[in-house]
């Protein structure tokens, strides 16, 4: 399936012409600053919101127009960073924090959820962390934001991935494919992935569900709110000179977005079938479990380095051997 899907409103661009007209305007003075902008997000419920931007043409006049493409891995995204053929995408926090200290020009404009990661079993007796000792768990993106959360959840509880049997898998869905095929009783899932095995289970008398609420353990194992900031959206130098106010006006309107996803997640599902192939009654149903939260870098700073701080413990190497700096945070303001 081609995963860049634009739509275009004949209606809607007629009725700006109009109104420009009635205003005195003449058309070369609404000319958009850029012709074509690809979205780039994650395939997952943070690219939802995206899926609406795009649909409603929010970006107008700055961005005439806007598609969105689905990448399939954070290793896919990472590549078309470094070939500078991506300069705006959804991505996991570290990453995000790894790709600016590379110098790659790209900052954060957006944190996007709290977190939507789960533990999802098919065994009664596994309702904690500590169950998990000595069973085997799959656990998709080996070095991502899964397998990192985990560990520091194994850690809270005195574990080591050595006293799990993890089993790495390149996607959530071949997790949840492998969870009701019996390979493992349990598997680290974010949505909609963590939902799809629930409907999954149930069509093929299965039952799966949702053991752990990872936002909630990372809570109890820190002290601080449920708020796994895992998602963010990170914009490049290059289109920001392109296209000024650019990031004010993505913040804002993928603000209004994930407010309109929130309260309408049966029109919001049809949307994201549309734009991300996924389907409609998994991700209607999985919308609840998402925690679509949208933040601006300063509202979001102090959580997120705390985060940080905390996954770069075992690995500094995850966010380019530091803690990013004041310039990896936009200032998103008002729009303009």
């Amino acid at each position: 399936m081609d995963h860049a899907i634009r739509r275009r409103s004949l209606l809607a661009g007629l009725s700006g012409l109009a109104l420009t007209t009635s205003l005195g305007f003449r058309p070369q003075h609404a000319q958009a600053a850029i012709e074509r902008l690809t979205l780039y997000g994650a395939p997952i419920g943070v690219s939802i919101p995206l899926a609406q931007v795009v649909d409603r043409n929010a970006l107008s006049p700055l961005v005439e127009n806007a598609e969105l493409q689905i990448w399939r891995s954070p290793d896919e995204m990472r590549a078309g960073v470094a070939a500078g053929d991506i300069e705006l995408t959804t991505s996991p926090a570290p990453t995000a924090a790894n790709l600016y200290n590379r110098g790659t020009g790209m900052r954060l404009a957006a944190v996007l959820t709290t977190g939507m990661l789960y533990l999802m079993t098919t065994e009664d007796g596994i309702t904690s962390i500590p169950d998990l000792a000595g069973k085997r768990v799959l656990v998709p993106f080996r070095g991502d934001m899964p397998d990192r959360v985990f560990q520091v959840l194994l850690a809270a509880h005195g574990l080591s991935p050595d006293d799990v049997g993890i089993e790495y898998v390149a996607t959530p869905l071949e997790a949840a494919q492998l969870l009701l095929a019996g390979r493992a009783p349990a598997a680290v899932l974010q949505e909609p992935a963590a939902t799809a095995s629930v409907m999954r289970g149930i069509a093929n008398a299965i039952n799966v569900r949702r053991a752990i609420d990872f936002q909630q353990e990372f809570a109890a194992a820190t002290g601080r709110s449920a708020d796994i900031p895992m998602a963010v959206l990170i914009v490049r130098d290059s289109l920001r000179a392109r296209a000024e106010g650019l990031p004010q006006r993505l913040f804002t309107e993928i603000r209004d977005a994930t407010a309109w996803v929130n309260n309408n997640p049966a029109s919001a599902a049809q949307l994201g079938e549309d734009y991300m192939g996924l389907r409609k009654p998994v991700l209607e149903r999985s919308i609840p479990f998402m925690n679509l939260t949208v933040r601006s870098p300063a509202e979001a700073r102090a959580h997120l380095e705390f985060f940080y701080e905390l996954l770069a413990v075992d690995s500094a190497a995850l966010l380019g051997g530091r803690l990013p700096d004041d310039g990896f945070y936009l200032d998103v303001g008002p729009a303009t």
